[in-house]
């Protein structure tokens, strides 16, 4: 039965999570001035023929000469996508995870670390059947007790049981893994702002019949400077809304286990939303509580925003050659805040 849910799930899902046929990158600058490039590439030839997407890491420091390597785990069978980096100051160790989906019907997250020209072996956080993972996102806060990194990771799955938001925490220590904490974000809710037991209204936002809840699958990280904390904004689709949470660590032992709250109300989704956005949806927040999510393609980044009067309509920044991606990123953001 989970088997024949997941293929239905499946019906609703992007055409990229199973086709990836772009190309996905993360940029990373170390303290010592050394740039980490990595990114997901149609396999050349390089690779075994089922092999679809591998990933290779480029490494530049100041004006030396590049040095780009194949991933060693990222040529096995599959798709491997989505690649996100982190590194850890006190080891000089960089991490790299991304999502591996050896068929139609599972995926999983892979972490592996990089340090003195050599990969360490992968680990799987999500292995699990009838499991798809998508959407990831990964930033990193400073210190919670005596741990001097966490990495703190969204992503979207689905399983037979359905799709919601996903959560993972992990803290590192000396460039070593020392706690691993996965958890569904929904979980988080049922606190208030006092950490008081609660249980956020259910009831669904109407939406039009054609709405499309591709909107509501990207689950993204907010840093909001404080070192302690890290803020989460993600999508319902039972619901049809975004919640927003605060999740702060501590420390039992050597385990981290988050605790949250909603600083917040859950915010219906824009009931008339039905554009065809694909690839990656981003949010931009301002401290008044509104929010714009973005969605960047070859020739524009299409945009919408919410705030105290509601949705906007979805409006479009046309790209050029003498505006990037990021340029309109910026302007988006300098909008925002200003």
């Amino acid at each position: 039965m989970k088997r024949l849910l997941l293929v239905l799930a499946l019906t609703a899902l992007p055409t990229t999570l199973l086709a990836q046929t772009t190309l996905d990158r993360d940029v990373l600058m170390t303290p010592d001035g050394t740039l980490y490039t990595v990114e997901s590439t149609l396999n050349d030839g390089a690779a075994a023929a089922d092999v679809n997407m591998y990933l290779r890491l480029t490494a530049q420091r100041g004006t030396g000469q590049a040095q780009t390597i194949i991933v060693p785990d990222s040529v096995s069978p599959g798709v491997h996508s989505q690649p996100a980096l982190a590194y850890d100051n006190d080891s000089n160790t960089l991490f790299l995870f991304w999502l591996h989906m050896p068929n139609a019907m599972s995926s999983e997250l892979l972490l592996s670390s990089y340090r003195n020209g050599s990969f360490q072996p992968a680990v799987s956080l999500t292995n699990k059947a009838f499991h798809l993972e998508y959407n990831l996102r990964i930033k990193t806060s400073r210190r919670v007790g005596d741990e001097p990194l966490l990495v703190h990771a969204v992503w979207w799955e689905v399983t037979g049981d359905g799709e919601s938001a996903r959560y993972g925490l992990l803290g590192i220590e000396k460039g070593e893994v020392t706690s691993i904490y996965l958890d569904d974000l929904s979980n988080f809710l049922l606190v208030d702002q006092n950490d008081n037991p609660t249980i956020q209204g259910s009831t669904p936002f109407v939406v039009d019949a054609n709405f499309n809840r591709e909107i509501l699958r990207h689950p993204t990280l907010i840093d909001t400077g404080n070192a302690d904390s890290m803020d989460v904004i993600f999508g319902d689709v039972r619901t049809n809304s975004f919640n927003r949470i605060t999740l702060q660590p501590i420390v039992q032992g050597r385990i981290h286990i988050p605790i949250g709250h909603a600083p917040g109300p859950r915010v219906g989704a824009p009931r008339s939303f039905i554009d065809l956005w694909s690839g990656s949806v981003d949010t931009i927040v301002n401290r008044d509580g509104s929010m714009l999510l973005y969605n960047p393609t070859p020739s524009a980044v299409n945009y919408i925003v919410y705030n105290a009067s509601g949705w906007s309509a979805v409006k479009s920044v046309a790209l050029s050659d003498k505006l990037s991606v990021d340029a309109a990123v910026a302007a988006l953001s300098r909008m925002m805040n200003q």
